[in-house]
């Protein structure tokens, strides 16, 4: 398994009892290539989730999810292959995901997204920057480009793998991760993550899985908490806080063991 060592490079300004202090931030970048992705495991799991409202506590949407981790090679080079399937009760908006990331450092190489409703988005990436791909045919994003400059991000749409991946260590450890939404025309920005603790989760059989519980913040009124398995870092459940309610996501166990 690859270890990487990381380098501190920001630092948080807090005010604690009238006196300030730093809290050392570690970045996980592409550039530095230290995500372990050495953890992320060929594989296919489901996932419900919902949303609760936050006033009434109803549960206001339901879907389910499907993630599939595979890898590959493609023009001579070692990629890492995610699919995901959102299904939602009105088709028209479910969703369909393919992403193509470089096996070594996780770099996002090609991001293709179709729903019936809104149609077709594929970009291609180069090294500082992504274009909408123009081999595709019906693309809606076909005349889109967006330069990174020399801070090349992460993909949003694999969150989960790159947390999955992330160097965790112990609890109060801080990091910065930058991830980008394909078709957005901002900048990348670095998000703050925070491994806040551990808990058990049930599992089958009356069994118990030992996770590390991580938040990522967004801005003050938004918010994740994610579990990720201490043993094999699996991805098992999110909590999304918003000023309207709580996203929901939870893995389905089944017989065979999934990977993401």
């Amino acid at each position: 398994m690859k270890f990487s060592i990381l380098v501190p490079v920001i630092f948080l300004s807090i005010i604690v009892s009238g006196f300030k202090c730093f809290a050392q931030v570690d970045t996980i970048s592409v550039n530095k290539n230290n995500l372990l992705t050495d953890y992320l495991k060929e594989g296919t799991s489901q996932f419900l989730a919902y949303t609760t409202d936050g006033k009434t506590k109803a549960i206001t949407s339901q879907s389910i999810g499907e993630r599939t981790l595979k890898f590959g090679r493609i023009n001579g080079r070692d990629v890492i292959i995610v699919i995901q399937y959102r299904h939602y009760n009105d088709s028209t908006v479910s969703k369909y995901v393919y992403t193509v990331s470089d096996r070594q450092n996780f770099k996002t190489l090609y991001d293709y997204t179709k729903r019936i409703k809104s149609g077709i988005e594929a970009y291609d990436y180069s090294e500082n920057g992504v274009k909408g791909s123009d081999t595709i045919k019906n693309n809606t994003k076909a005349d889109f480009e967006f330069s990174f400059s020399n801070n090349f991000p992460y993909c949003s749409e694999l969150n989960v793998e790159t947390l999955c991946a992330l160097p965790i260590k112990h609890i109060g450890q801080k990091m910065a991760v930058n991830f980008y939404e394909p078709g957005l025309a901002y900048p990348p920005e670095y998000h703050l993550i925070e491994v806040t603790g551990t808990e058990k989760l049930n599992a089958v059989n009356n069994t118990q899985i030992d996770c590390w519980v991580i938040k990522v913040t967004y801005d003050k009124d938004n918010y994740d908490y994610f579990w990720i398995s201490k043993n094999i870092h699996e991805f098992l459940k999110l909590e999304s806080y918003g000023p309207t309610g709580t996203f929901n996501r939870v893995k389905l166990f089944n017989s065979v063991k999934g990977r993401f």
